[in-house]
């Protein structure tokens, strides 16, 4: 029988109720370098694809890893399904632990092992700690487990429902010779479940050190009262950002087996101390792997959320109570069983997060309190680059090439992106070093730099990508993977005027002239020069052999930029320009600054230039205008702002309106100023030389119809109307 212990609140001080708080806090931290003592994977000691964290006695979330934040989101569902599946039988007793790694019983895919180990007091479970870890090889018909062939998501790798792994103290030999048995990396993995064990075994051993000193219903209640603490907190929070829908969308492109958009929509609706995410919008589910399931859907929003309205509170279970999550079963961000979703963290559930990102920080940036903490859209299509053979020491190597940490951050309202920031879910996330990943692969890099024209032009401009390019080091060949989103689909955008980034690019050049070039003394810091036969990609191709003479080369997506791009600062383009972060023919097509070859600004040039685009805009078409405008008097009631570019005014008419910052009367604030605002098509050349745009798709700009500001670059569906993303309740 499952008993719950049930204890007796107690009145616990200020201090140390923050002693307890922080000594649980570090519990999850020293859980964290267990695992990664133990583990031997690179993606646990270079990527932190990981997460540690304790829990509730039914799984809510007292402490998460500042590590990979999906997890955070699949670990607390991984123990909800424990108990379910297994609180009759085979039990939950002391010393016990499970292991799960179903898509559909709290994992983000198959990849992705959780162990969890019940906390017991006596007889009674107080709560529950647990760890998870991507593995390298969980088995299915492709080496390293992303199957973008596969049709079923039996095919992808072992399903593991949860199974007691360890009984009573007593590990359980046959389950784990089992588990390592279905992989590629036996040895990899099973070091890398030890090191989840041991995780579980540090976070039991700390909870109940801390119990031992302090009394159970003192820890209880402290457990308790930090989840209660940041419900209030955010419940506070919600209730001063005004109410209203807010609305945002992206496109995947490529399933895997047809270069297909599936659309990912979402509607925020926020009343008082609440919001309610609406993903039932999106498209249905692919034949692909691209997938997420109800799991990978609340992982994303929370990786959406939390840094940006919860930047300054503790991260537990307490700030999601106030979150509804509403989907439709068979979607694209909900599959049902027994749909692939291999690719789904990199997939359809990081777009997720990038239109949960969005969706937030338009309510965020409706309040000038908050404006600051509203972002573009970071770096949103990840592009996964495994290889697989032998290394060149004669050993199995099956491992993902991990440059897509290199990627860029959204810009802000007050400052630019953060270049090479790294990817937002993965917090504490880090960048192997070169020497690192030549050490442990058969490669050797031709360059890593930061890439020219990669992030989103803006007034604030997105944070930069670095990329890098790769041949073969003693061995002959090995197969290789890739697989992305953002390829033709500018998934990075901006906000409030900003450009998207520059999509994923990637080139093979086969059969080079690479190693004559080495030979003959020389080796290349770009591919340009080198002679070979290019190979044209789609965004998900199939396997393919990476051999000797070849040359591979892949540059991430990037951040997002704000603000109208005319509006920054002609020195700082400059600056950009010198620098590298755009080319000069991007700084005076976007920005509209020209810059001499010595770096100065031409100022008469760039005025020239800033007022041609200017009045450009100024002649696009507008479908819609207000026949009686109304008058914007001194004291117009103000409902919101629209980030730095709009306000949402209460005019002399006693209506709501959207007000551009020049004074110029938009649109009723109940109808979708997309409609009233001026309006034109951009081709990929008009956005940057590295975007490109799929043939079902296509970007709109829309500027003030008075003073010509661009007030939004937006990515939709071909055909389709513009979206009404902004919807404040007058």
């Amino acid at each position: 029988m499952d008993v719950v212990f049930n204890y007796e609140t107690q009145d616990v001080d200020p201090i140390t109720f923050e002693v307890i708080r922080h000594r649980l806090l570090s519990i999850t931290d020293e859980q964290a370098a267990t695992l990664a003592a133990v583990s031997g994977s690179t993606l646990v000691n270079e990527a932190t694809d990981f997460n540690t964290g304790l829990y509730r006695a039914f799984g809510e979330v007292v402490t998460m890893g500042r590590t990979v934040t999906f997890h955070a989101a699949s670990l607390s569902l991984m123990v909800k399904h424990v108990i379910e599946d297994c609180a009759e039988n085979p039990g939950i007793n002391p010393g016990d632990m499970f292991i799960v790694n179903h898509p559909h019983k709290g994992a983000l895919h198959c990849p992705d092992i959780g162990i969890l180990a019940p906390i017991f007091v006596g007889d009674k479970r107080i709560g529950w700690t647990g760890a998870c870890a991507h593995q390298l090889d969980v088995g299915g018909m492709v080496p390293g487990s992303f199957a973008s062939m596969a049709k079923d998501i039996r095919q992808e790798g072992i399903l593991i429902p949860p199974v007691k792994l360890v009984d009573r103290g007593e590990l359980r030999a046959d389950v784990l010779n089992f588990i390592t048995g279905m992989s590629r990396l036996p040895i990899n993995i099973s070091l890398d479940l030890k090191g989840l064990m041991a995780a579980c075994n540090t976070g039991v051993k700390g909870v109940l050190d801390t119990v031992a000193k302090y009394g159970v219903d003192t820890v209880l209640t402290v457990m308790d009262g930090m989840m209660d603490l940041s419900e209030a907190k955010m419940r506070k929070r919600l209730h001063e950002l005004p109410d209203g829908m807010f609305r945002a969308q992206a496109f995947l492109d490529h399933d895997g087996f047809e270069n297909k958009i599936y659309k990912i929509h979402v509607e925020l609706r926020k009343q008082g101390d609440s919001i309610t995410f609406d993903y039932t919008g999106s498209d249905d589910q692919a034949p692909g792997f691209v997938n997420a399931t109800r799991t990978g859907l609340l992982a994303g929003i929370y990786a959406g959320i939390l840094p940006l309205i919860a930047f300054d509170l503790p991260w537990n279970d307490g700030l999601l109570r106030p979150l509804e999550v509403l989907s439709r079963e068979g979607s694209v961000v909900s599959c049902k069983f027994p749909a692939p979703c291999s690719q789904g963290p990199l997939g359809a559930m990081w777009l997720v997060e990038v239109t949960t990102t969005e969706a937030m920080s338009k309510l965020l940036a409706s309040h000038p309190d908050y404006v600051r903490e509203a972002q573009a859209a970071p770096a949103s299509g990840p592009d996964l680059f495994h290889i697989h053979g032998k290394n060149q020491y004669g050993e199995p190597a099956t491992a993902p090439i991990l440059e897509v940490m290199l990627s860029g951050g959204g810009a802000y309202a007050h400052r630019d992106g953060i270049t090479v920031s790294g990817q937002r879910n993965i917090t504490a996330g880090r960048a192997p070093n070169v020497e690192a990943t030549e050490l442990k692969l058969p490669v050797l890099y031709m360059y890593r730099r930061i890439i020219t024209d990669s992030s989103g032009p803006g007034r604030n401009t997105g944070g930069q990508a670095a990329g890098a390019a790769f041949v073969l080091h003693d061995v002959h060949e090995v197969e290789s993977l890739v697989a992305c989103h953002g390829y033709q689909s500018p998934t990075s955008r901006g906000l409030f005027g900003g450009y998207p980034s520059g999509c994923n690019h990637r080139r093979l050049l086969r059969n080079s002239n690479i190693r004559d070039l080495m030979q003959g003394g020389e080796f290349p810091d770009s591919m340009n020069g080198l002679v070979g036969e290019e190979t044209t990609f789609t965004a998900k191709p199939p396997e393919f052999e990476f051999a000797h003479d070849d040359v591979y080369e892949c540059n991430p997506t990037a951040g997002g930029g704000w603000g109208d791009p005319i509006g920054r600062e002609p020195e700082l383009v400059a600056l950009d320009v010198t620098g590298g972060a755009f080319s000069a023919a991007s700084a005076e097509r976007i920005f509209g600054v020209a810059v001499t070859a010595s770096g100065d600004v031409d100022e008469a040039a760039t005025a020239a230039r800033r007022d041609a685009i200017r009045q450009e805009r100024l002649s696009w078409p507008v479908t819609r205008r207000l026949q009686h405008p109304p008058h914007v008097h001194g004291n117009a009631e103000a409902l919101a702002i629209v980030g730095d570019v709009a306000r949402i005014l209460k005019l002399t008419d006693g209506r709501s309106y959207f007000v551009c910052n020049c004074g110029h009367v938009i649109s009723p604030a109940d109808e979708n100023w997309k409609d009233y605002a001026a309006h034109a098509p951009a081709t990929a050349e008009d956005l940057g030389p590295r975007v490109r745009i799929h043939a079902d798709l296509e970007v709109v700009r829309h500027a003030c119809p008075g003073c010509g500001t661009l007030l939004d670059v937006e990515v939709k569906r071909r055909g389709e109307d513009s979206l009404f993303d902004i919807e404040i309740a007058a």
